[in-house]
């Protein structure tokens, strides 16, 4: 099997296992040593940043949980090439601190060395995180809907 597929298959147990139990730790077990993990969001809240090897990860996932309750994760869609893996879906989250109840598509883009991930991109809209942390001035609306 070409290396490009069985990485889409990785990537696909993963997330389905993590859908399964409602823990990271599917993921979190795949990780390389000195894997680096970074969502696209600005500065200024818990999440915010690039994660740099498995402590930083898993202090990451620590974080994530203390500010949002993750309601929902649906993906439909992995693509692969080579060594790169993208992930689209979508989920549905409380953000803790507001309760509020927000739902964003995403992608993550999984890069693997040697069967392990070294690198995870996770694009999305998280502006009700940005809201919930930021100065009263930041909050406004977004992309991401909620109530």
């Amino acid at each position: 099997m070409p290396e490009a597929k069985k990485n889409v298959e990785r990537t696909r147990s993963i997330f389905e296992e993590m859908a399964r139990s409602g823990s990271a730790q599917p993921l979190l077990d795949q990780l390389a040593d000195d894997a680096v993990y970074k969502l696209s969001l600005p500065g200024g809240t818990p999440l915010s940043g690039e994660f740099r090897g498995r402590d930083a990860i898993l202090g990451y996932f620590d974080r994530l949980d203390e500010v949002l309750e993750v309601l929902e994760v649906k993906t439909w869609d992995f693509v692969g090439n080579g060594e790169q893996v993208i992930v689209l879906g979508d989920e549905q989250f409380v953000v803790r601190k507001t309760g509020r109840t927000c739902y964003s598509e995403f992608a993550f883009v999984l890069e693997f060395r040697d069967g392990k991930i070294v690198r995870v991109l996770v694009i999305e809209d998280l502006s009700g995180v940005v809201e919930a942390f930021g100065p009263a001035g930041a909050r406004g609306a977004s992309r991401a809907s909620g109530s």
